[in-house]
């Protein structure tokens, strides 16, 4: 049950925020950049759940035991009744502790989370599974020199944890040291040599960097070792989108819906191959996406301005309104109300001019 400061992997590369993408002005020629506004979730890296084993030791009470099914049953409520039982017995237990801090960190309250991590660890300091949550809320709450500290600490204990030197990548990488967050990239990847996720962290470290080409290789690396797995390889079409790499994004996309067709892997593809200057394809791919998932609002916020860009004006209204529909609070939801707006005031019939 640990969780690791990785790529988080959906099925899609920005399924989970309604839209990726956008023009943060209208204008009349929608802009065809690939960039997002937004780093959407499944390609930007985010703390992801590991399995369901929990810390290597035995259970240390019938309590753990209770509270370990009812994780595993995604029965929050009674895990937590369960350890925090199993603590008032004995405080000392620090698998309870560690598991009460799953609890919480499942739940969203990443404060008692990380409280119960630091106990757990007090009391066993080799609990690396403790060790590596703790570092990953320190990366997500920016606390770069104690995800460093904790990471390092673990990794003198045991220098093999792909998972644990994989934090300490990202947070030296997100503190700014480049050469440092490399060097452990590196390590990390030598530890997970055919884990996708190490090279996508990579290449968005080296992205960050403003080492393109570097980071475009690290993705083909990734894309080598991501076999058949559609939320991997849309991660990574997704990548090769941000850097402009036209080509790879198309190719990646293209086995992506090979394995698993679906909307999210339609629009980001359209958009790589509007990049392309093949527009009858693009807009093949989001008709294709809006058939598969009507709900799914990027590709109605793409429709509506390659329709608004060919001065069909009232499609790209009702597409930008089905945006809104759908995600009325999204990313792009302030540039689908201006471009609507444009696109009302440029169908609008001329007045006649005064009788000569």
């Amino acid at each position: 049950m640990n969780r690791s400061y990785g790529i988080a992997l959906g099925i899609s590369a920005c399924i989970t925020l309604a839209a990726c993408g956008g023009p943060a002005q209208p204008a009349d020629k929608p802009d065809p950049s690939l960039a997002p506004s937004g780093p959407p979730a499944g390609t930007a890296p985010a703390a992801t759940a590991g399995g369901t084993d929990g810390p290597s030791a035995t259970s240390t009470s019938d309590d753990v035991t209770k509270g370990t099914a009812a994780v595993k049953a995604g029965d929050w409520t009674g895990a937590r009744a369960a350890f925090e039982a199993a603590i008032k017995k004995n405080p000392k237990q620090a698998d309870a502790h560690y598991y009460l801090g799953l609890v919480m960190d499942k739940t969203g309250d990443r404060g008692s989370a990380e409280k119960s991590y630091k106990t757990a660890l007090d009391l066993q300091p080799d609990l690396q599974e403790a060790a590596e949550n703790l570092t990953a809320i320190y990366i997500e709450t920016q606390k770069y020199d104690d995800a460093i500290a904790i990471a390092k600490k673990s990794l003198a204990r045991n220098a093999k944890n792909p998972e644990m030197q994989l934090n300490l990548a990202f947070a030296l990488s997100r503190k700014g040291d480049v050469d440092g967050g490399s060097k452990a990239f590196e390590d990390a990847v030598k530890l997970a040599p055919n884990d996708a996720r190490f090279y996508v962290g990579y290449a968005e470290h080296l992205a960050a960097a403003q080492k393109t080409d570097e980071a475009i290789a690290k993705l083909k690396q990734a894309q080598r070792v991501a076999g058949d797995d559609p939320g991997m390889l849309g991660t990574i079409g997704y990548t090769f989108k941000t850097l402009r790499d036209v080509p790879d994004c198309i190719a990646v996309f293209d086995k992506a819906i090979s394995i698993k067709d679906n909307a999210d892997f339609r629009t980001n593809r359209g958009q790589c191959k509007y990049a392309a200057k093949d527009k009858a394809g693009a807009m093949a791919d989001l008709q294709a996406a809006i058939a598969k998932d009507a709900t799914f609002a990027p590709a109605h916020y793409w429709y509506g301005s390659w329709m608004h860009e060919d001065g069909k004006f009232a499609e790209a209204i009702a597409e930008y309104d089905a945006y809104l529909k759908a995600a009325p609070k999204g990313p792009m939801a302030k540039a689908a109300e201006a471009k609507s707006k444009l696109a009302k005031d440029k169908k609008k019939p001329e007045k006649p001019g005064p009788k000569k």
